[in-house]
């Protein structure tokens, strides 16, 4: 089932989107403000090119100063032109990068529903080979240079059997949009390359009869080994979904474990992604908007706490999986200081550079330690237990 961990690495994913989508805002509000100042061409008075420059260094100046500290420079007069340029710049980049956020958590989201209908689809490659199978057994003739046993297959699985006969499973199939009859090519190369080509599956072909335990033990070998394994099927799977790599394994425990419970009609039970996915929504986008509202905040911590380092040189992302885990340190008192700090270690192993683990396992250790002193860090319930 859905996992804390991908939950967080999703939150990580939809905020370092955010961080490049607003580096690119501000861009468009240089030039925003580069057009402001630009010489009129088409004025016949006499342009100053000088003056005008300056103005849109000032502009440019202003407007980094209102995206990191929300106010202009008090210390320095500005030309009411230059103010107003810098605050209209600065509003359409707030406006676009609040909107590009909130598009991206919805993105990260609904990606992570989508992992449901990839553990469908992979049942439904299941019932598609079993159909192969059929035609393939029923044919009269075979190829003499490529004998294939025909006592079973596929089709003849009393596993295969309940999942092409279960109501629920239809219905999801039709709910997903999944249809195979514009990739049946892909289908039978499965067949054909992948499953005919499989030891263990014609070796299972060689008998007319199988046990409940001998059913159970080919589907799951086709599995893990053809479907999840093989280039052809894992190349299809790969290709429409970018995510993948960190999506396959949430998928494999899925199916694996709906299989299992379909030796029969009466055990049978499509495993559900969550338990509880509006909570598990709500920690996603609570995450999100609370890194983006403490932002500030948490750069003093770091940067209190690496005073031998200018966050600018810190990796993009090292800094995005540290102040994520802050917001989870201060913000959610049932998780445990522990717990936190491996998830995240975890994501930065695998999302960012070979000594991102413990970079970020060093600065959260002592981190976590001096917050939880100045009374921070809170924690109550379930998050007091393993708290060091």
């Amino acid at each position: 089932m859905l996992n804390r961990r991908l939950l967080r690495t999703k939150a990580v994913q939809a905020l370092y989107a955010r961080q490049l989508t607003a580096d690119a805002n501000r861009l468009l509000a240089l030039d925003h403000i580069e057009e402001a100042f630009a010489p009129d061409l088409n004025s016949m008075e006499p342009q100053n090119r000088q003056k005008l420059a300056g103005m849109k260094r000032l502009a440019s100046m202003t407007l980094d100063e209102l995206i990191k500290n929300g106010k202009p420079n008090e210390d320095e007069e500005l030309p009411p032109q230059v103010l107003r340029v810098a605050q209209s710049a600065f509003e359409a980049y707030s406006r676009q990068t609040v909107s590009d956020g909130e598009r991206l958590v919805r993105r990260v989201l609904n990606e992570t529903e989508m992992i449901y209908d990839d553990f469908i689809r992979v049942l439904s490659i299941l019932i598609e080979l079993s159909h192969q199978a059929k035609i393939d057994r029923e044919r009269r003739y075979d190829d003499p240079e490529a004998p294939f046993p025909k006592d079973s297959g596929l089709d003849t699985n009393r596993v295969i059997k309940v999942l092409r006969e279960d109501k629920k499973l239809e219905e999801e199939l039709i709910r997903s949009g999944i249809n195979w009859s514009n990739e049946m090519n892909l289908i039978r190369q499965i067949y054909r390359d992948a499953l005919r080509k499989d030891e263990t599956y014609a070796e299972y072909c060689k008998s007319a009869s199988h046990t409940v335990e001998e059913d159970q033990n080919i589907i799951q070998h086709v599995l893990r080994q053809v479907i999840l394994k093989h280039e052809i099927p894992l190349g299809y799977l790969e290709q429409r979904d970018l995510y993948w790599v960190d999506h396959s394994e949430l998928i494999r425990s899925l199916a694996i474990k709906t299989l299992r419970s379909a030796d029969n009609s009466h055990t049978f039970e499509l495993a559900p992604l969550t338990k509880d996915w509006e909570e598990d929504r709500a920690f996603v986008e609570e995450l999100c908007k609370i890194v983006v509202e403490e932002s500030d905040k948490y750069d003093v911590y770091l940067d209190d706490q690496l005073k031998n380092w200018e966050l600018e040189r810190i990796a993009m992302v090292d800094l995005i999986i540290l102040k994520t885990a802050l917001a989870e340190l201060i913000h959610f008192p049932g998780i445990p200081v522990k717990v936190t700090i491996n998830e995240f270690i975890e994501i930065a192993k695998r999302y960012s550079t070979p000594k991102s683990g413990k970079f970020v396992n060093g600065v959260l250790d002592v981190l976590s330690v001096k917050l939880a002193q100045e009374g921070v860090i809170r924690k109550s319930g379930r998050g007091l237990i393993d708290n060091k």
